[in-house]
């Protein structure tokens, strides 16, 4: 694809993503319109973060049925109609509804549009233009709710109608350059296939406890700020802001410094950076905060890109079902686990819980990930790989 290809698909996942974080900034308007109570709004939002995340390995096998192109279509136009729809609802069920498609669609859209993205670097070199493609999305999630919200009072139910028009738009203006059939892809020989599998399976849990050690600190510094401050002091959303703009920016910076020392001791050094300035986020002051939050974006949520290419399964060749096991699913399951986080915040504070549970989570995802390969290349594990035939020219050496 052409530069302005790539660009063109950015800006879809900049609307995209936008749509999909519009729902919890809407949650007290759903809840003065439907009359639905907190329990019910966070039950919406928790289905709604379940669609969109943990079917991703699941909806990426179809593009080795329909290829990347067509999947990542229709899944921006499925994403457009049910996000598009949430300012509309009248009820519970319309939004759970609403969620649900757009959930899907987004599902289908990830692994098949960060897969196109990351056929713009060499085999192992994805992390690149994937932290590029995430940075995107990273914005469209910070910028677009706001106009939504501002605008929910003057437009009503058509509120997400102008970012939707523009997602299906440009998916049809670029039907030509991105989105033009393609062969389907086919699989190859499976090279180690037993360590590359492990190294899938090590990939997706390491992504989980980074995802579990980034959801904590993002969700419980803007509640310790406000409990200091105050709910409406200006430092609260900043300090997001902070976090949301440093993992966006840090994710291409380790991705570039990956090419040169390699993506697995990146990978440790920025988790156990992250990590600890995350568990010190209770104790510092407030401009120190603004810094520590700084270093876990850059440490926790930049690093996921870095573990892409290693959760790749031997024979894959689209990076679609390894962006929906780390970005997605991975992604997920540490999101959600931040609802068992909840009782250890009731029983010991949110300070305390979210210094153990970085703690935690954080050294357990620096263990795991000691396990991975030094490159995405199984034969250079530590470990002595099994009897398999190598990639050489002549396809005849084996290990």
């Amino acid at each position: 694809m052409t530069a302005a290809a790539l660009a063109g698909l950015g800006l879809m996942h900049f609307a995209l993503d936008g749509l999909t974080s519009v729902l919890v900034p809407l949650q007290p308007t759903l809840a003065s319109r439907t009359g639905a109570s907190p329990s019910v709004l966070g039950l919406v939002v928790a289905v709604a973060l379940a669609a969109a995340s943990l079917l991703q390995p699941l909806t990426a096998r179809l593009v080795h049925r329909h290829g990347e192109r067509s999947v990542a279509a229709a899944g921006a136009v499925l994403a457009a109609a049910g996000y598009g729809a949430v300012p509309a609802a009248e009820n519970v069920l319309q939004a759970v509804l609403a969620v649900v498609i757009g959930g899907v669609g987004s599902s289908l859209f990830h692994p098949s549009a960060g897969a196109l993205m990351a056929r713009a670097a060499t085999s192992g070199r994805e992390s690149l233009p994937l932290a590029a493609f995430s940075a995107v999305g990273t914005a469209g999630s910070a910028l677009v709710p706001f106009g939504v919200v501002v605008s929910v009072d003057s437009l009503g139910w058509a509120a997400a109608v102008p970012v939707a028009a523009t997602l299906v738009a440009l998916t049809v203006a670029l039907r030509n350059e991105v989105f033009r059939p393609t062969p389907r892809p086919t699989k190859t020989r499976a090279t180690a296939g037993a360590t590359g599998s492990r190294q899938a399976r090590l990939a997706v849990a390491a992504g989980a406890m980074v995802a579990l050690a980034g959801t904590t600190v993002g969700a419980s510094a803007a509640v310790l700020v406000a409990s200091d401050l105050g709910a409406s002091h200006p430092a609260v959303p900043w300090l997001l802001a902070s976090y949301s703009a440093s993992a966006a920016a840090g994710g291409m910076g380790l991705a570039v410094l990956a090419r040169r020392v390699g993506a697995r001791a990146v990978l440790l050094v920025a988790v156990a950076l992250g990590s600890v300035a995350a568990a010190t986020v209770p104790f510092l002051p407030l401009v120190a905060t603004f810094v520590a939050m700084s270093v876990a974006g850059v440490g926790l949520s930049g690093s996921l890109p870095l573990l892409v290419s290693h959760a790749r399964l031997p024979g894959e060749v689209s990076a679609a079902g390894a962006v929906g096991r780390v970005l997605g699913l991975a992604a997920g399951i540490g999101g959600s686990g931040y609802a068992a986080v909840g009782f250890l915040q009731g029983a010991v504070g949110y300070g305390p819980a979210l210094t153990a549970t970085v703690a935690l989570s954080g050294t357990a995802a620096l263990v795991i990930a000691r396990f991975l390969c030094r490159s995405v290349d199984p034969s250079d594990c530590d470990d002595p790989v099994p009897t398999a035939t190598s990639n050489c020219g002549c396809g005849t050496c084996t290990c």
